[in-house]
């Protein structure tokens, strides 16, 4: 899939993490939207299907987690990369459990990031 037809949808209730990431994917073509917290995650999912999903584990209200289960029932075939800049061996351990494509750990690794769009069909779940 071209990058002018790939929907990504940021999710991270840091506003600077968020902006960065939406400005830099945004910059490479994708179709880029980002919203601060779980609950606005799943409403948008319901109204576009996003190829990729990169979300904070650890938000207010709904986690990163809970918010993917609830995604992955609307949109199953969305790929969802899990962000963490804290010690969640718990939150991260689950998520992997349930099947996110990878966990990567803030500061976010922009190579990495750009690397997992363009490939799409990496097997090896990350982690810097």
């Amino acid at each position: 899939m071209l990058a002018h037809e790939t929907n990504v949808l940021i999710v991270d209730d840091d506003i600077g993490i968020r902006f960065t990431l939406e400005g830099i994917i945004d910059d490479e073509g994708y179709k880029v939207r980002g919203t601060e917290d779980g609950y606005q995650a799943i409403e948008l999912a319901k109204e576009i299907t996003f190829q990729w999903v990169f979300m904070d584990i650890r938000m207010p209200g709904i986690n990163g987690v809970e918010t993917y289960l609830e995604i992955k029932k609307i949109s199953p075939e969305s790929k969802v990369v899990m962000m963490t800049g804290f010690s969640v061996e718990e939150l991260v351990k689950q998520a992997l459990d349930e099947g996110v494509y990878a966990v990567l750990y803030k500061p976010l690794p922009v190579e990495q990031v750009l690397e997992i769009l363009r490939s799409g069909d990496l097997t090896a779940k990350l982690a810097s």
